[in-house]
């Protein structure tokens, strides 16, 4: 067993009439099945860009991002839809976004796809790791 620590802040000085400023951190246990910092190309076909494979009841802290481009090099504006397998998206991400979450689904055939809504390709980067 292994150990996760993620860390997000949050900070802006403009965003509320008080000052924002808070930061979270937590520590997880994991286990494999798990996937480290990884890249693929979402198109508009969806379901070609399965990343997590998942079985009923297991919890994957999913993280991806946006890359903002196309192959590494070739810059884009174009929006990446996040979804379950089969199903309508969670998220829409832009590029330098990202999201990080501990995605479960029930039913053992469901994983998480990147959709990209128009006849483009976008770059992903993704990771994911197992509860324990």
């Amino acid at each position: 067993m292994a150990t996760l620590t993620p860390t997000l802040s949050l900070t802006s000085t403009d965003a509320t009439t008080d000052q924002l400023s808070f930061s979270v951190t937590d520590s997880l246990s994991i286990n494999a099945p798990l996937a480290g910092l990884s890249k693929t190309v979402a198109t508009a076909t969806g379901g070609d860009n399965i990343v997590v494979p998942l079985t009923g009841g297991t919890i994957t802290y999913f993280y991806c991002r946006h890359t903002g481009t196309t192959d590494g090099s070739t810059t884009t504006t174009q929006l990446v839809d996040v979804e379950e397998t089969g199903d309508a998206a969670f998220a829409r991400l832009g590029p330098g976004e990202w999201l990080f979450l501990p995605f479960c689904h029930h039913a053992g055939n469901v994983g998480i796809q990147f959709q990209v809504a128009h006849a483009s390709n976008v770059q992903m980067e993704y990771a994911y790791w197992t509860k324990a």
